[in-house]
């Protein structure tokens, strides 16, 4: 296994399905297709199954803070995204039309899948996102931790102040920073099929 243990987070309790038809990747914080934990884990998933990778990267239309912007900057790195995984992998960027659109696409997904792997992101509304969908899919579902040097979860506890958490990554540093992921993690990756 590449991508470390404490990177990784089971979120139900449900059994990974290896007759599944392919590994899903749900991308919604990690968005690109290089040094990425998550797809580093959904890559692994996929060459220890046998299965092709779906890469499912939707947009809500009305997420917090959501604008024309910020639609503008997701959409076109959705469009690089699906570019560099073409080779590689089923893609399904999916930008929700109306809210609500996207009611129980990822349950659909999810009920074809070995396994769902989404990124660990510890803030905005992703963490309630997650836990609503570990809840309704019927597959093992991971959160993996991409978000920086040091995985969220080897802190032991909240830091009231910057001096305390550089104390503590100064003395965790070394330990819990390697390995770093996979600058391209798709290479090798089996063509996915052109019938699913």
């Amino acid at each position: 296994m590449s991508v470390p243990s404490l990177r990784i987070r089971l979120l139900n309790d449900h059994p990974v399905r290896p007759d599944g038809d392919y590994v899903l990747y749900w991308m919604i914080a990690s968005r690109r297709t290089t040094f990425n934990f998550a797809l580093e884990r959904a890559v692994e998933h996929a060459r220890t199954m046998g299965r092709p990778l779906l890469v499912f990267e939707p947009l809500r239309f009305d997420h917090p803070y959501a604008s024309l912007r910020l639609h503008q900057f997701a959409m076109e790195g959705m469009r690089d995204n699906a570019l560099a995984l073409a080779r590689h992998a089923l893609t399904y960027p999916y930008v929700e039309p109306a809210p609500g659109a996207a009611h129980g696409l990822l349950h659909a997904l999810a009920g074809n899948a070995c396994i769902v792997v989404t990124d660990d992101f510890p803030c905005y509304f992703l963490p309630h996102l997650v836990a609503r969908a570990a809840a309704k899919v019927q597959v093992a579902m991971e959160a993996v931790d991409g978000n920086g040097l040091v995985p969220c979860r080897a802190a032991p506890r909240a830091f009231p102040t910057a001096a305390g958490f550089r104390t503590f990554w100064q003395r965790a540093y070394a330990s819990l920073t390697a390995p770093f992921p996979t600058a391209r993690p798709l290479d090798g990756l089996a063509p996915p099929p052109t019938h699913l």
